[in-house]
């Protein structure tokens, strides 16, 4: 193979960038963490708990009294949304932090001057 079919190769090899708007960047940062940390508190309450056994001693709802599967999905969707309000915070949190001024020599310098 000669060095330039390397090179056109090469070319045809890359991929264009993908340009996401900052609105998709901030709904991918919040919705993909969130959805995997309620995968997980879903099989964590779900190994202790079962949805069917929920309101014991009282009649459960008709849609949960016939398919425990209805109670584990409404579980997950409140843990998504839990966890959603979660990282929606700490976005909101990390987009409107203070910038910290400046590297601590400067800061040393600046506490000499004062009396």
């Amino acid at each position: 193979m000669r060095p330039s079919e390397g090179n056109e190769a090469r070319e045809y090899d890359a991929a264009p960038a993908v340009v996401w708007s900052q609105f998709a960047q901030d709904t991918a940062i919040t919705l993909w963490p969130s959805f995997l940390a309620a995968s997980v508190a879903t099989m964590f309450f779900f190994a202790f708990f079962d949805p069917a056994m929920f309101g014991a001693g009282a009649a459960p709802p008709d849609w949960l009294a016939d398919h425990r599967m209805a109670g584990y999905a409404v579980g997950f969707f409140f843990f998504w949304a839990i966890c959603t309000l979660s990282s929606a915070l700490t976005l909101y949190l990390v987009r409107t932090a203070r910038p910290q001024g400046g590297n601590r020599a400067d800061a040393g310098e600046r506490t000499r001057e004062l009396p």
